[in-house]
């Protein structure tokens, strides 16, 4: 099925994906002040690799006024659930072979495979990152470290901005022809006991729509 988004929301289905899994980057980093260009890069690529479970809380813009929060909920090797709030009315699922994408607003689901992904990098161990990403720059500016990544497949490009104090991501943005979309992170919280049917997008001709899941709700799911 081919994922049409509707008007009332105005971020596409893969700049969503693009973006989506970088969010769980808001765990602290232990950059060294005054780190060299490996030094930063080579921390973050050992960061990624050690992060298992976390729930992180975000708020999402564009410059077209459209606005959007929730929780990204992943637990690795590759499962990860993007859970917006009303009324922004997508539901993102993602594991090893594919992501899905549901939009009750359209009533609608699409797939696409998992190495689509330009953030994919974020759940693939480092031989494979170092084959599907190329890390353009990372430095130091304005007390922030900045990093620029290309998927190489698709020659997609977005920026990182990491506090160097606070040694937390502040915030991502995905620069496209006519649009711009910035991701400012919130809260992490490291979890465990995480009810498996999160990662899991059933058919909905067959089993129905998905539950729409509000913040309360969705915290049951685990601790």
């Amino acid at each position: 099925m081919n994922y049409l988004p509707a008007k009332s929301h105005k971020f596409s289905n893969q700049s969503i994906i693009n973006f989506i899994i970088i969010l769980l980057m808001v765990c602290k980093l232990n950059f060294a002040f005054a780190a060299s260009e490996k030094e930063i890069v080579d921390n973050i690529k050992s960061y990624i690799q050690n992060i298992q479970s976390v729930a992180i809380n975000f708020d999402q813009s564009d410059t077209q006024g459209t606005k959007a929060s929730g929780i990204l909920v992943i637990n690795k090797p590759y499962k990860f659930r993007v859970n917006y709030f009303k009324p922004f009315p997508l539901l993102i699922v993602g594991n090893k072979n594919y992501v899905s994408v549901y939009d009750y607003e359209m009533e609608n689901l699409s797939r696409i495979s998992a190495e689509e992904n330009i953030f994919n990098f974020l759940l693939i161990d480092q031989i494979n990152f170092d084959n599907q990403f190329e890390v353009l720059s990372a430095k130091e500016e304005n007390g922030c470290y900045k990093l620029e990544l290309s998927h190489l497949d698709s020659g997609k490009i977005s920026e990182i901005l990491f506090n160097k104090h606070t040694r937390n991501i502040e915030t991502m943005t995905i620069v496209e022809e006519n649009n711009i979309i910035t991701l400012n992170f919130k809260t992490t919280k490291k979890i465990t006991n995480i009810n498996n049917k999160l990662f899991i997008m059933q058919d909905p001709d067959i089993f129905g729509k998905p539950e729409y899941l509000d913040k309360q709700h969705l915290e049951k799911n685990y601790q």
